[in-house]
This record gives structure tokens, C-alpha cells and sequence, in this order.
């Protein structure tokens, strides 16, 4: 089939990067060679060096969307059932793949562990202590974060998912304990393909679209493979979704909003749910309840220990175009009010306009909502895309659903400063320009659309 030939590049492209990544790394200048000892290199600050092997990522992403963006309208072309376990095999494949890549370009997974280390000593993630020297995971998560690493922001269910992997793991060393957090991860994106088509809505060949859209998609296949939960997150909601399909609604609802005791966000996943169906109401109360109670901790270390050393500094976003350009002549504090201003407002403007779609039953009305709080967001960082694809498959080939994906790939340009370095205010504003180029489609005329079939 034309589709398996499209779908082979995308782990095609990222063995690619794993053996130009691997020749280049011998050739790593001294000053990062703490990085490099660490149980898996992180690119961070490694200027000149950081900005070529973020540039071998890149040159893989690129051809893997071009056949990424091929796929979802070739699998229809086959109506059976069991193209879902070719998709997730391919999907397995590229995790594999992408896998085989020397260095990541995002810290979390350390973070993931010394919390999952912390509880299974018996202290709480929240509280934002110091951590003690000879642990190896400790000492492996001081050299990425400092210490006191940054306050847990996950919810409970991940922290004792992230504490099992953990004490499983105990005997091996803190390679195995980042390696079993990563394979939850990307067994989490092999799930979400799976249940996408039973979550979704349409005919045989409209859920296999949706499977592909998700599990296939090059900034989420690399993101799971660097161990971010959002995958998690998204198959719990998906299960939700596909209990409500099965006419569980309430239970769906539930399972949906308790996505959020992964990670908070995750706890919107009930609204669209319920959206559609009156009887999904009770259920996602519920969850939202319960996942509000289980999450106080949460709550409190944001505000006791976060929010008062917060700074805000937002790269290759909206937000960060109009800060650099107010930066320029106003203190930091106007440019961040300014900044806040135009966002809000350019939000409110993109939910309105989602409002009179979903008021017409258009369901693309989901994709502008996604983009207005895109827009409130001052750094979407790539495993934040993991949500925008997944509203993509609901409303596939409309408008909204093309910024989204556009969206979820300029994402990847949030690596640059923490890869490369913090960049001036001319450089952040170009950077952000670049990462938020997408949502100038929203502007264009738009032909009314259908209604699309998606999720119940």
C-alpha cells in the first residue's frame, strides 16, 4: 500500500538523525563533556555545537512531515479494520528509531524521576526540598535542574506511576529509571493510536485518519520518545472518550477528566465530551472534582514555592513577539502587561469566532478554541502539541486543523534557546514570529465548512 511507503520515512528519518547525531558527537567541545557523562545527554547551552545537532533534528523532521502529511488521506483508501495495528507497529518502529538518537533537548524525564525517587523514599515531590548527594538519580537531576530541582506540577497519578518505575527500576541505576519513565511514554503514544480509533467518531476509514493523524506525527513520535507524559495524559482522555462512544457517557466523562491527575490540563479533556452529549454532564463533574481534590498539592507548592520566583520570559510564541518588541521601550513590567493585554484579547477574539462555529455544529470550532489558548500560552514547548494534534483529528482537513499541525512543528523552535542559548530581543522577536506564523492563516477568508465527524 502507498500509505506504508510514506509512513516508513518518518523512522526512516529519525535512524537518519541517530547515526549523523553519533558521528558528530566524538567532535563535542570539552565544556559540555558534564553533559555528555550524564546517563543521556541533554542539549543545553551548547551554543554552537547545541545549534548543529538541533539542526540534525530539524533536517529529520522536515521530510518525516512531508510524508507524515501524505498519510492520513492515503489510509482511507483501505476500510480494514486491522490497518490500526500497522499503523501502531509503524508507530513502535519510529519510537525505536527515534530512540537510537544519542541526546535529548528537554531535562523533564530527570525531573520525572528524582520526583518518582522522592516518594519512594518517602518525601513529598511538592515541597520543593533540597535533594541529598549520593543518590544517583538525585545526583543525575542536580546536574540538569540545580537543587532544589524545580516543585512538582504533575499530578499524583504520574508521580506514583513515576515512583513504581522507579523502585522497579532501583537496581539498575538511574539509566534504567530514565528509560522505564520513557517507555511509559511511548507506550503511552502506541495506546493513544490505538484507542484514537475507538474514540473517535466517522466510518472505518475516518478512525484510522484519526490513529494516523496522532501516532504518526513526527513532533509527537520524538516527544514521546523523550519520555514527556502528555502521551499518558492523552490516552487516558481517549479512553474516555472511547467508553463514551460505546454509550458509557458518564463513565467516559469521568475517565476523561481524571486525564488531568497526569498532568492538570489534561482535566478540559471532559468538556468537548460533554459538549455533545447531556447524559456525559454528571460524570465529568465528578471527574473534575476528584481530580481538583487529588491535585491540592499541586496547588499549593505552585503557589508557596513557584509562583513567587516566577519569572516571565516567553520564547518562540505570540507572547514573545510582542514582549520584545515592548521591551524596546517600556520597562519589563509594561512589556509584560502589554504582552498580556494583546494576547488575552487576540484570545477572546479566536474563542468567539470558535463559539459562532460550534453554535453552527461545526466542529472545527474545537480547533480555534485550541488556538486561542494557544495563544495564552508564553511557552509552548513541542510535547504541548501532543493536544493540538488530537483536536486536529477531530476536524481533519479544515482550516483550524491545518494551524494546529503547522502550530505543533513550529513548536520545535522552543528548543532553540534552552538547546543553543537565551537569544536578544531581536532574535526572540523573529524566533516567535517564526514559532507563531501559523495563526496568521486564521485570518485569511474562510468557506463554510461541513459538519466533520470526531469525537462523541
Amino acid at each position: 500500500m502507498k500509505a506504508l511507503r510514506f509512513a516508513f520515512a518518518i523512522p526512516a528519518a529519525f535512524l537518519g538523525a541517530a547515526v549523523a547525531m553519533r558521528l558528530l558527537l566524538p567532535y563535542a567541545p570539552p565544556r559540555i563533556a558534564i553533559d555528555v557523562a550524564q546517563p543521556i545527554a541533554v542539549v543545553t547551552g551548547w551554543h554552537a555545537f547545541g545549534a548543529v545537532m538541533l539542526g540534525v533534528l530539524f533536517a529529520a523532521t522536515i521530510p518525516a512531515t512531508a510524508a507524515y502529511l501524505r498519510i492520513p488521506r492515503l489510509v482511507t483508501s483501505t476500510p480494514d479494520a486491522r490497518w490500526v495495528l500497522i499503523i501502531a507497529a509503524i508507530v513502535a518502529l519510529s519510537l525505536a528509531c527515534a530512540w537510537a538518537l544519542p541526546v535529548l533537548f528537554s531535562s523533564d524525564v530527570y525531573a520525572y524521576a528524582a520526583y518518582g525517587e522522592l516518594v519512594r523514599l518517602g518525601t513529598d515531590p511538592y515541597a520543593h526540598a533540597l535533594l541529598p548527594a549520593g543518590d544517583p538519580i538525585f545526583d543525575a537531576a542536580i546536574v540538569q535542574w540545580g537543587n532544589p530541582p524545580p516543585t512538582c506540577v504533575y499530578g499524583p497519578v504520574f508521580v506514583w506511576a513515576a515512583a513504581a518505575i522507579v523502585e522497579a527500576t532501583h537496581s539498575f541505576g538511574a539509566a534504567a529509571a530514565l528509560g522505564g519513565l520513557r517507555a511509559l511514554s511511548s507506550a503511552g503514544l502506541i495506546l493513544s493510536t490505538l484507542l484514537a480509533y475507538a474514540a473517535y467518531r466517522g466510518d472505518r476509514c475516518d478512525r484510522l485518519r484519526a490513529a494516523a493523524t496522532i501516532g504518526l506525527n513526527p513532533v509527537i513520535v520524538w516527544c514521546a520518545a523523550e519520555g514527556h507524559n502528555d502521551t499518558i495524559a492523552l490516552a487516558v482522555a481517549l479512553t474516555g472518550f472511547a467508553c463514551a462512544r460505546r454509550g458509557y457517557a458518564g463513565i467516559g466523562a469521568f475517565v476523561a477528566a481524571c486525564s488531568g491527575a497526569v498532568k492538570l490540563p489534561g482535566i478540559v479533556a471532559a468538556v468537548p465530551l460533554s459538549f455533545s452529549n447531556r447524559r456525559a454532564w454528571p460524570g465529568a463533574g465528578a471527574g473534575i472534582v476528584a481530580t481538583l481534590a487529588v491535585s491540592f498539592p499541586i496547588f499549593a507548592g505552585v503557589t508557596k514555592h513557584l509562583a513567587p520566583h516566577a519569572r516571565y520570559a516567553p520564547e518562540a510564541s505570540f507572547q514573545a513577539v510582542v514582549y520584545s518588541i515592548g521591551r524596546f521601550g517600556l520597562s519589563d513590567a509594561a512589556a509584560s502587561a502589554l504582552t498580556w493585554s494583546i494576547a488575552a484579547a487576540a484570545a477572546i477574539g479566536c474563542a468567539l469566532v470558535a463559539i459562532a462555529f460550534l453554535r453552527r455544529r461545526e466542529l472545527e470550532g474545537w480547533t480555534y478554541l485550541a488556538s486561542a489558548g494557544w495563544l495564552l500560552v508564553p511557552n509552548p514547548y513541542p510535547w504541548y502539541a501532543v493536544w493540538l494534534v488530537a483536536i486536529a483529528a477531530v476536524a481533519p482537513g479544515t482550516r483550524g486543523a491545518t494551524v494546529l499541525l503547522a502550530l505543533g512543528f513550529a513548536s520545535m523552535l522552543r528548543y532553540v534557546p534552552d538547546a543553543v542559548g537565551t537569544p536578544g530581543p531581536a532574535a526572540s522577536a523573529l524566533l516567535g514570529a517564526a514559532a507563531a506564523l501559523p495563526l496568521l492563516l486564521l485570518l485569511a477568508r474562510r468557506k463554510p465548512s461541513a459538519i466533520i465527524n470526531g469525537p462523541p
